[in-house]
């Protein structure tokens, strides 16, 4: 019998795809028969006048409760899928989103788009292998566009498949730069337009748990391990710009502040801000941060390790594995609100926010996921399918809300669409027919 994977055994201590349909056609996200059915309103809400912002958060919570599963994914590997990640790039890319996003199609049915927007490219990262997927051109489909299969790691002579953690992508001109990471201490650099391996950057010691895109500067990165340091990566030079001496689970940089802040989360619960040193160019040796340069942010609201944080609206929501998420001011320190997770046992799983700041979406240990509203702290709706048991991991907002996907221990992608009761009609019709 294989023995569980790194990932695996310490959540036991700490407390090319193929795609399938699913047995149904298309499924009720309330088709569970522990979760209550949520009354679609009798028009399509996405197209109704955005009259307040009040008018716009019922409409998008009447789109997360007419969810249907219309897809499922069984990737190879046969391992958790650790981490998704669509290539949401708000930088180069002003395309509207959440409501204000409305989908215009060239005569052969491909989606008009900036040239810029590639939010249509999904990513995943599991056991040795990168995958990427086109989500919108090929109707219901997930259909795979790259496949990457990692070398085997070879130490003292022995032979072990790698682990892939975690993922984010990286703006290039006329690329899609896709970086992962996990048990062999590289950091795998991917080109989607070139569908190759473009570098590996080295010098980490230990497993690498995240890695987190730089908000301003396409060609950096930043990346956690457990070797007891954080990161700052040149991608395209291939060297480590910076050492941060702390041992972290994962990192968020504070979108308000260009990248010139970050914060981790530590094993313990800790939560710290940390200040990159000005640079004018890339120094020859890595310069050091020591912890005492840092500031604790928070060190007793949470009591297990950190496994997700995000900014929303300047204020920070973050998740432990014991299924708690604080939503608290950064600057005040003061806590706002507590999340906590229902139905689940002690869980890792990344959230996320949708790109309005107003929602977020998170899984539990027996397969489902649950949206909430950030502002007002209720549940909006919880996805749930019968054939989904295992513990979800990861969990995205498309580009336009009206998607979200989630995967996990079992290597499924579940994608859960809005659908009107309008189509959910024409389709049952058509089934009718003889």
């Amino acid at each position: 019998m294989a023995s569980p994977s790194p990932l695996k055994r310490e959540r036991d201590e700490s407390t090319n795809g193929a795609a399938l349909s699913s047995d149904d056609d298309f499924t009720t996200a309330s088709s569970s028969p522990t979760s209550k059915k949520a009354k679609s309103p009798s028009a399509d809400p996405s197209s109704a006048p955005l009259t307040s912002a009040a008018g716009q958060t019922e409409q998008l919570e009447a789109i997360f409760r007419n969810l249907r599963l219309r897809r499922i994914v069984k990737e190879n590997h046969t391992s958790e899928i650790n981490q998704l990640a669509f290539c949401l790039n708000t930088r180069h890319n002003h395309t509207p989103f959440g409501l204000d996003q409305v989908k215009t199609f060239e005569k052969r049915g491909a989606v008009k788009r900036d040239p810029e927007d590639n939010s249509n490219i999904l990513g995943t990262t599991g056991g040795p292998q990168a995958n990427i997927y086109d989500n919108e051109h090929c109707g219901d489909h997930l259909d795979i566009m790259s496949h990457f299969l990692l070398d085997p790691v070879v130490e003292d002579g022995a032979e072990e498949v790698p682990e892939m953690l975690t993922c984010c992508w990286i703006h290039q001109p006329q690329d899609a730069i896709l970086a992962t990471a996990g048990t062999d201490k590289l950091i795998h650099i991917l080109s989607l337009a070139r569908s190759k391996e473009l570098v590996r950057l080295g010098g980490h010691t230990h497993t690498i748990t995240d890695i987190q895109a730089h908000p301003t500067r396409d060609e950096c990165l930043l990346s956690a391990s457990k070797d007891g340091t954080v990161r700052m990566w040149n991608i395209l030079t291939g060297k480590c710009l910076m050492i941060f001496e702390i041992k972290a689970s994962v990192t968020c940089f504070n979108p308000n502040s260009d990248g010139q802040t970050f914060l981790t989360g530590g094993y313990n619960g800790e939560i710290r801000e940390w200040t990159m040193p000005t640079l004018e160019s890339d120094p020859e040796e890595p310069i050091v941060v020591l912890a005492n340069d840092s500031r604790v942010l928070q060190s007793g609201l949470h009591t297990a390790r950190i496994d997700c944080i995000r900014f929303a609206k300047g204020k920070v929501l973050s998740k432990s594995v014991n299924g708690k998420v604080e939503y608290w001011d950064p600057s005040t320190l003061e806590k706002i609100r507590t999340f906590s997770i229902k139905n689940t046992a002690s869980n890792q799983c990344r959230f996320d926010v949708s790109m309005d700041e107003l929602f977020f979406c998170v899984g539990t240990s027996n397969g489902s996921v649950y949206v909430y509203n950030i502002d007002s702290g209720k549940t909006v709706t919880e996805l749930k399918y019968r054939r989904s048991t295992k513990a979800i991991r990861t969990c995205i907002f498309s580009r336009d809300s009206r998607t979200i996907v989630c995967a996990g221990e079992d290597s499924f992608i579940w994608r859960y669409d809005y659908v009107t009761d309008e189509t959910l009609n024409e389709w049952a019709n058509w089934k009718a027919e003889p």
